[in-house]
């Protein structure tokens, strides 16, 4: 009998999983002993094929049964469910939550798919935050406007330079 932890171990190895569609970096922690690789949170080649993924799919009337549920859409169109956050976002559906209380939804073809998965992001394609020139605020998801502790810190660094 498969597990959910099978299931998501297989499902992570494939080829067609959607992190790997992300851009990698890399960053060592503070006392220099740890690093850590995480994805953008951007989707690269999804977004470079946007309009191409778009032009090709299909327009389907929403079915009662797929309420919340894209992977089901996944399995019924293309035999697995790892291409339900693809659905989602060609649809422009930000979250699982919001896959409701639709008339239409547009499915990509499964060619067209592997198609834009032959120009995603290297698997070895890995940016070392260290080795940036660019060592701006922006880069640590902040929010604006600045409170005074981050803003004396910002001060301090440009008198440093």
């Amino acid at each position: 009998m498969q597990s959910i932890r099978n299931e998501a171990k297989r499902n992570a190895e494939l080829s067609t999983n959607i992190d790997n569609f992300r851009s990698r970096y890399t960053e060592q922690s503070y006392d220099g002993g740890t690093t850590v690789t995480y994805p953008a949170g951007d989707i690269e080649a999804l977004d470079k094929n946007f309009f191409k993924l778009l032009a090709g799919s299909m327009l389907i009337t929403f079915k009662p049964d797929w309420y919340q549920r894209p992977d089901y859409v996944s399995d019924e169109y293309y035999n697995t469910n790892i291409f339900w956050p693809i659905i989602l976002y060609i649809n422009r559906i930000a979250s699982i939550e919001d896959f409701k209380d639709i008339d239409e939804i547009y499915i990509p073809t499964y060619d067209l798919i592997i198609e834009v998965m032959r120009d995603r992001v290297s698997s070895t394609d890995i940016t070392s935050l260290e080795e940036e020139d660019n060592h701006s605020e922006a880069r640590y998801f902040k929010i604006y406007p600045l409170d005074d502790r981050e803003k004396n810190i910002i001060k301090s660094r440009e008198r440093l330079t």
